[in-house]
């Protein structure tokens, strides 16, 4: 009778082959099997039925211990040397100490392998930083790679070998959540730390070592995403707003009829505590409530995901790739239309659940790992986070009906976009200041490039800028102005002269301003592009 067929899982990166993103084993005919469908080479699964033959005793033994021995003496002869020099000294994060979490990293690259360890975020790790390496080392001149598990389902090895054979990095990929990236950073075990948050006043304090992580050689925005609100496929429920979803999942909420749903109990299901999505879910919907004790946690998106699809009852919220077979629903803050998340109202951050996603770096890393970190901005990579599900951050356009979310537009607003497009882009400020924060001086550079492209050489750029409602109207409708100004200034060095430059003041909110995150999302300047003439409205009289 025939021995039963081992099970291997294919090693291919999950953005090639569908048996490598679900690790779904498949059946080995031997050491040399490969995948069905990308060709790449199965590892062996855990699970696996092959047979084996068993030797006497006392062989085994005679064998285990000729092994003790040579351990000993290969690691008494690597060991001799390291012990007659001086250690490296120790790296210690400066400021309040950040407790760790998750497995940390000792591994050690084979001779003559470059290693980068790149930690954090689930969202980011599980999908999009392995999309990007693979771009990144592909055009460092690397074309053999394989994805292999770790001990642990959330870490992976990424390998890549050049043509030749005769260089080769190792990529150690650890997704515990996007705090590990900052606690790794600090005790440095990891070079890339990715996020779906930006960092914390006390990880910032306690990375200081590293100097700032969040000054522009060291913050990178690399994609857009949106924490979508997940429901059953036939829940009724289409729409619901920010406060109902506050009192949904902290419990307040029990039964769907309170928010126009079928009579049933709500089934509340969360990531865990470790996860950026659930930090951005906690400041931007829950505030100071605390999350029902009954919900279900998940390490996983995939599993949320999975979980919700199949729960009438289910409610979750999980970064926009991952809604799969779910549903999404439309979210509103405040007067704001409601919005689902889409490639244009999360590109503009409009929709009230849109986010970042940020890669860290230290100026003192490796240079393999600051290389990546600029590939990571770069307009090539933006395409690979668009293929991924996440949006990239290449501007494109869109008319006025699709691109105006705000409900009450003035009228000077709406006769300067009448027949204008819209950039899928808001150039956003640092807090309290006319200073164009990070993103958005990257993102100065691909408006330019993306006016270089333009077919018509006739459209002008309308800049029309706004603020949160905090203070008096007068100094708002400046400070507006202020920023808007700020936007043609920097335009202007790349010899672009804009048509329109208006502040509007706390005009036209596309979030309610009882938040910091709403606020923030309020203070911002839009660019129009339009080919009819245009005349600048006059500036607004203030006393």
């Amino acid at each position: 009778m025939n021995a039963p067929a081992s099970l291997g899982i294919c090693t291919h990166l999950p953005s090639a082959c569908s048996h490598a993103a679900s690790r779904t084993p498949v059946p080995m005919d031997g050491p040399d099997s490969r995948c069905p469908e990308c060709r790449s080479r199965l590892l062996p699964f855990g699970g696996s039925t092959a047979t084996s033959t068993t030797l006497p005793l006392p062989i085994l033994a005679a064998a285990l211990v000729g092994l003790l021995v040579l351990a000993a003496a290969v690691a008494w002869w690597f060991l001799r040397p390291a012990a007659q020099t001086d250690p490296a000294p120790a790296r210690v994060a400066a400021g309040p100490a950040i407790a760790s979490s998750g497995p940390a990293s000792s591994r050690v690259a084979p001779a003559g392998t470059r290693l980068l360890r790149v930690h954090g975020s689930n969202t980011v790790g599980a999908r999009l930083a392995p999309a990007l390496l693979e771009a990144f080392l592909r055009e460092d001149g690397y074309s053999e790679f394989s994805l292999q598990p770790g001990a642990r389902p959330e870490e992976r090895r990424l390998l890549a070998r050049s043509a030749d054979g005769r260089s080769s990095v190792e990529v150690e990929l650890h997704a515990h959540g996007t705090a590990t990236a900052f606690t790794g950073l600090a005790s440095g075990v990891t070079d890339v730390g990715v996020a779906s948050r930006p960092i914390k006043p006390e990880e910032l304090a306690g990375t200081k070592s590293l100097g700032d992580l969040s000054a522009a050689g060291s913050e990178h925005v690399i994609a857009l995403d949106g924490v979508a609100v997940i429901v059953h496929p036939g829940n009724p429920v289409s729409r619901l707003s920010l406060e109902q979803l506050r009192r949904l999942f902290a419990g307040q909420v029990k039964d769907w009829a309170e928010v126009g749903g079928t009579p049933g109990p709500v089934s509340v299901h969360a990531r865990d505590d470790q996860s950026g999505t659930w930090d951005t879910f906690k400041s931007l919907v829950m505030g100071k409530e605390a999350l029902v004790t009954t919900a279900r946690r998940h390490e996983d998106s995939g599993q949320l995901s999975e979980a919700v699809a199949l729960d009438p009852q289910a409610i979750g919220f999980i970064g926009l790739p991952y809604v799969r077979n779910a549903r999404a629903v439309a979210v509103s803050d405040g007067a704001a239309a409601p919005l689902r998340p889409s490639r244009f109202t999360v590109a503009t951050e409009d929709y009230p659940l849109s986010r970042r996603l940020f890669l860290y770096v230290s100026p003192k890393a490796p240079e393999l790992a600051r290389r990546f970190a600029n590939f990571a901005v770069s307009d090539e990579a933006q395409r690979v986070a668009d293929a991924q599900g996440f949006i990239g951050q290449v501007p494109d356009t869109a008319d006025a009906t699709a691109a105006s979310p705000a409900a009450d537009l003035p009228p000077v607003y709406r006769s300067l976009t009448g027949e204008a497009r819209r950039l899928s882009v808001n150039l956003r400020f640092l807090n309290g200041s006319d200073r164009l924060d990070n993103k958005a001086r990257r993102d100065l550079d691909r408006i330019v490039k993306l006016l270089e492209r333009s077919a018509s050489k006739n459209e002008k750029v309308l800049l029309l800028g706004f603020s949160d409602n905090a203070g008096g109207t007068c100094v708002n409708q400046r400070l507006s102005q202020q920023r808007a100004d700020t936007v043609a200034t920097e335009l202007a060095t790349y010899g672009v002269r804009p048509a329109v430059i208006h502040g509007f003041g706390p005009a036209a909110p596309v979030a309610a301003n009882d938040s910091p995150a709403g606020r923030e999302r309020n203070r911002r300047v839009e660019v129009w592009l339009t080919s009819r003439p245009v005349t600048a409205p006059r500036a607004e009289a203030c006393k």
